[in-house]
């Protein structure tokens, strides 16, 4: 019954991906991804998406590769290649990098449940001819996200507060300090099908609004390997809010992991001891 009402309530959201908007040139925060931490020891992603920006459209391939240094971290690279498609020709190159972090400060060891510290670095590493998926100006983020599970669904909600960076706000361009609230609820069928929700809200320092929500659908084709597809629209300010609407495919795939045998000290005493002196005076 669960499975049914999650499945009616995507029906009725996807509907209103299809509608349009004004004109959208914010700076990309990547938010389909927020809530798409790895769950093994080291995780590699790609995904296409397809971003309708309003005046033009857009290609963005990100990579990215996760690992977990400790138990309790995560640490995430993300590498990002747009290409938009202007009137007057295709822009294309390398965005903005941005390096991640998660530590959790309380929980199961299995973080599916937990208090967990959160860190967000953009790197400027493309020109300000990519906007929105690059601005050439440095800028992080930190906050606090919760995690918990209930009748079967998997609970995420966090709340980040960005600095730095260059502050504008222009016509069809706006980026300044922010806070970021967001919440996902998501639930899988082992080996059959998963699925999530997500909704965020952004407000900058200089009043303007955006506002995402994303549906996903994913599959376990194996213990290593998943796909997803997902979309996602925007609402808000025509100068904070990234795209209109965007479909994207996700390729993830969990390295193979495995501790190194450790021996003991008594086999390793037993293979440091010399061997018994043999008398050659013998037969």
């Amino acid at each position: 019954m669960r499975l049914t009402s999650f499945l009616i309530s995507i029906v009725a959201v996807a509907a209103v991906l299809t509608a349009r908007s004004a004109g959208a040139t914010g700076l990309y925060d990547d938010l389909p991804s927020f809530f798409s931490a790895g769950d093994s020891a080291r995780t590699l992603l790609f995904r296409q998406s397809e971003c309708d920006l309003g005046p033009y459209n857009a290609s963005l391939l990100t990579g990215a590769f996760a690992v977990r240094p400790a138990r309790r971290y995560e640490v995430r690279l993300d590498f990002q290649f747009p290409a938009l498609q202007k009137p007057t020709g295709t822009a294309y190159g390398m965005g903005d990098m941005m390096l991640r972090a998660t530590a959790r400060i309380a929980g199961d060891t299995l973080d599916a449940s937990g208090l967990f510290l959160r860190g967000d670095l953009r790197i400027p590493s493309g020109s300000k001819g990519l906007r929105p998926f690059s601005n050439a100006s440095l800028e992080g983020d930190a906050g606090l996200e919760v995690r918990f599970t209930k009748s079967g669904m998997a609970i995420r909600g966090a709340v980040l507060r960005t600095i730095g960076g260059q502050s504008l706000h222009e016509e069809y361009f706006s980026n300044d300090a922010r806070v970021t609230v967001g919440a996902s609820a998501g639930m899988r069928v082992p080996k059959i099908v998963s699925l999530k929700a997500a909704a965020f809200f952004v407000r900058y320092d200089n009043g303007d609004e955006r506002s995402m929500y994303l549906l996903s659908i994913g599959h376990d084709v194996s213990q290593q390997l998943m796909l997803e597809l997902a979309g996602a629209l925007e609402a808000g300010d025509g100068g904070a809010r990234v795209f209109d609407s965007s479909v994207s495919f996700t390729l993830t795939y969990r390295l193979p992991y495995s501790r190194p045998e450790q021996k003991s000290e008594s086999s390793e005493s037993a293979a440091d001891a010399p061997a018994p002196a043999t008398d050659s005076s013998q037969p």
